[in-house]
């Protein structure tokens, strides 16, 4: 495949070059494991038992018996010097949550007739009627435990060379939700089996098959990438994780209690210099029709895939530049009352020229691509976009003491020629006026056991709404409307960055059209040698960016308080938390009797929302 699209695969290649040229520039030597001199080259500190010997001459060493040859050690295998550490790591956790969610569709209702959709879905008891609402017949609950054995082995070639992987095993499977009693899809009795005719009737638990029970497999593969470092520096190359900053918008999802994360295909280099590393990569994007979504990847899976254009393929490069202490540095710098400053910028580069409009594409979870053929497709389908995107992105840490204030501004700027599904006239152009940022302060006070913090931020919102989906901004889809300058200002999170436990995390998906201001407190107390219990609270104020966007064209989207009793035992791996949330809506999510520009009501009954609850248990185990 080429590297970007149009008349460039000469620079592009030059560009690939200078990446491995790149990452061939100075990169600080990394801690090994095992038996290293202590600080300074000194040796380490003396082992018990060990008495100290008197100065004086050297003592003459004794005469060695001669021993048989078949006792001497054993030579060295090829290639020992250059192994140092152990030739297979494994780190990752197990988790298991539960979440009971009480009210989180806010007491308001779906009205079929009109199309207007509850803020969030509602349980299936719940029916669509005013009479069961009424009635309070609607128990208003949802609740379940979902499972992940997160696995991330690291083989070590030599010490310079490494290959690291992550395998997720029950990825966000929900417990009890792939029983025997429930087979395949369809309706009964396709779906039942004389082993168990009846939930209540199940005996085991079967794993999640995609088009069996479910549309995850049991055993997700998500990233593979490797790193080679010289005297240069250090390049990789893979599917590799990504965050920055603060992971407001590049989010690794790396915390126990995450769901997704961010990914990225890449090839990148990174090299010191005067105290900071410098990074530059060259990222395949969205790729558009690839041969695994036609025929010709169907009557041939195993073979070689192809890219069928090159000129719907997103063109991505990324740069940044950073000086970050290492924790153990921080925290010798902060002990010696030093100011630390980190900081970093990063820009990324997109561009894509075409794209590609389908009738028909894969169903998600499906495994048959749609019957056609690269030589079906008819000029028709490519469709001139001409999109160029820029993502800057620029992140700073102060920190004295015990104090730490961390700031992160991101934006999506850029333009589309054809807005294509982004707008109702899919042929008109559009920009991107997109902005997010966030400011955090910590305070840790005795013995860093007491925490005080105060953290805002925001995200611009756009006007265009629609009233017939959900509040949850992966649910819905909300195209532009046609008007003389379409422009999309509405800018997300990365759902990985956690602000609450209801509203942002679940009720929207993430921070957006918001700004929110969050204060909280923590603090932990010593039971023994590395176990801890934890009691934490915050409280989360949020308003809109833009109120015509909210259902009720007001203020305060509402306030949410966060109570958690947490435990951790760090010698062992074991962590244990429970946390109790409750949302109390205000006057932006009501629905009030207001009308139109023509006259006709907002919405068919006023109703205003009531508070919504939830209780999370957490169970986990790292390594």
């Amino acid at each position: 495949m080429s590297p970007r699209p149009g008349p460039l695969p000469a620079s592009a290649a030059a560009f690939a070059a200078a990446l491995v040229v790149l990452g061939a520039a100075p990169m600080p030597a990394r801690a090994q494991l095992g038996g290293q001199p202590g600080p300074g080259g000194l040796p380490g500190p003396q082992q018990p038992g060990e008495e100290p010997k008197e100065e004086g001459p050297a003592e003459e060493a004794p005469e060695e018996a001669e021993r048989p040859s078949d006792l001497e050690p054993l030579s060295g295998y090829a290639y020992q010097s250059r192994f140092r550490r152990q030739i297979i790591e494994l780190e990752g956790y197990s988790r298991l949550r539960t979440d009971f969610m009480h009210n989180f569709f806010l007491g308001q209702r779906y009205f079929e007739n009109e199309g207007i959709s509850s803020p969030f879905p509602r349980p299936l008891e719940c029916q669509p009627t005013a009479n069961r609402a009424a009635t309070g017949a609607c128990d208003k609950n949802h609740g379940a435990g979902n499972l992940r054995l997160r696995l991330e082995p690291t083989i070590n070639v030599t010490d310079q060379v490494r290959v690291m992987a992550q395998v997720d095993v029950l990825d966000n499977t929900i417990a009890g939700s792939t029983p025997d009693s429930f087979v395949g899809f369809g309706d009964p009795p396709t779906g039942r089996t004389n082993r168990a005719p009846a939930p209540a009737l199940y005996n085991t638990q079967y794993p999640p098959e995609v088009g069996q029970n479910g549309y995850l497999s049991s055993i997700r593969a998500k990233r593979a990438w490797a790193e080679v470092q010289s005297e240069f520096g250090t390049l990789s190359f893979g599917r590799m994780p990504w965050r920055f900053g603060r992971g407001i918008l590049f989010n690794d999802g790396g915390c126990p209690d995450c769901d997704d994360g961010t990914t990225v295909d890449r090839i990148m280099a990174r090299t010191r210099l005067y105290g900071h590393e410098a990074a530059l990569s060259w990222d395949f994007g969205a790729q558009g029709l690839t041969s695994g979504m036609v025929r010709l990847g169907r009557d041939d899976p195993q073979g070689y895939p192809l890219d069928l254009s090159q000129r719907d393929d997103v063109f991505q490069l990324m740069g940044a530049i950073t000086r970050i202490d290492e924790p153990e540095v921080l925290r010798e710098r902060l002990d010696r009352g030093d100011f630390v400053v980190n900081y970093g910028a990063q820009l990324v580069f997109r561009r894509q020229e075409d794209d590609v409009v389908l009738e028909t594409m894969p169903t998600p979870g499906g495994q048959t691509p749609p019957p056609i053929n690269p030589d079906d497709f008819s000029a028709g389908y490519t469709r001139a976009v001409n999109a160029l995107l820029f993502l800057p992105d620029l992140w700073l840490k102060l920190a004295f003491r015990g104090l730490t204030v961390e700031m992160e501004a991101t934006a999506v700027l850029g333009k589309m020629d054809r807005a294509g599904p982004l707008a109702v006239n899919p042929d008109q152009s559009l920009t991107l006026r997109q902005i997010g940022w966030v400011v955090a302060s910590e305070l840790r006070l005795y013995r860093d056991a007491f925490f005080v913090g105060l953290e805002t931020g925001g995200a611009t919102g756009d006007s265009a709404e629609n009233p017939n989906t959900y509040l949850n901004y992966r649910w819905k889809f909300v195209p532009q409307p046609e008007t003389d300058n379409v422009r999309i200002t509405d800018f997300r999170f990365s759902p990985d960055y956690h602000v609450d436990e209801i509203f942002f995390r679940r009720i929207l998906g993430t921070v957006t059209n918001a700004i929110y201001v969050k204060p909280k407190i923590a603090y932990w107390l010593d039971l023994e040698e590395n176990r801890k219990l934890g009691l934490s609270g915050a409280f989360i104020y949020s308003t809109p960016m833009v109120l015509v966007a909210t259902p009720g064209n007001a203020h305060s989207y509402g306030l949410e308080m966060n109570l958690g009793v947490n435990y951790r035992n760090t010698s062992d791996g074991f962590f244990a938390g429970i946390t109790w949330g409750v949302f109390w809506p205000l006057g932006a999510l009501n629905r009030p009797d207001l009308t139109r520009g023509n006259g006709t009501p907002l919405w068919p009954v006023a109703e205003d929302a009531t508070a919504a609850q939830v209780l999370r248990t957490f169970l986990g185990v790292r390594f």
